[in-house]
């Protein structure tokens, strides 16, 4: 499958934007010389012939998810995961934790992306689609239980 970003990335490289090797930086750290991409939000990538696969955030940075147990508790399935070579030039934030999950409680309407200590409220459910989260991973939690996650930004 043809990237969707192969061209915009080369054109920031060109741009004079420094590049990222294709090494992984260190858990929690982001590469402060590369620009967000907010515009590929919600883009699950890839580089070629490497097994890491990451989620780009709302903000426009790529998170990690760190296994596949992880994602096979937010993601409908494998398709669609975009193969690129420039994936290192989306700059990346810490990790989806290993057991990040989907919750909502069984009173509201509001689902969550439950990871690294915060509930991020997913605005909408275009936004659930975009990012291609499984709507029957959603799991319930308790009110009191979820009002004691500390809120994180709104994932769009």
């Amino acid at each position: 499958m043809a990237a969707v970003f192969t061209t915009p990335i080369s054109t920031a490289a060109a741009a004079g934007r420094t590049t990222a090797t294709d090494a992984r930086p260190a858990a929690g750290s982001v590469l402060d010389d590369l620009e967000p991409r907010p515009d590929l939000a919600g883009v699950r990538v890839k580089a070629p012939n490497k097994s890491e696969v990451y989620v780009i955030d709302p903000e426009g940075y790529r998170r990690w998810i760190p296994s596949p147990s992880t994602y096979e508790s937010l993601f409908r399935n494998w398709s669609d995961i975009h193969s690129d070579l420039n994936t290192s030039q989306i700059p990346e934030r810490s990790k989806l934790d290993s057991d990040a999950f989907l919750a909502k409680s069984p009173s509201g309407n509001q689902v969550y992306l439950v990871s690294n200590g915060q509930k991020r409220w997913i605005v909408s459910p275009a936004a659930f689609d975009k990012y291609w989260f499984a709507w029957n991973k959603i799991r319930e939690v308790p009110a009191t239980a979820l009002d004691n996650v500390p809120t994180g930004p709104e994932w769009r």
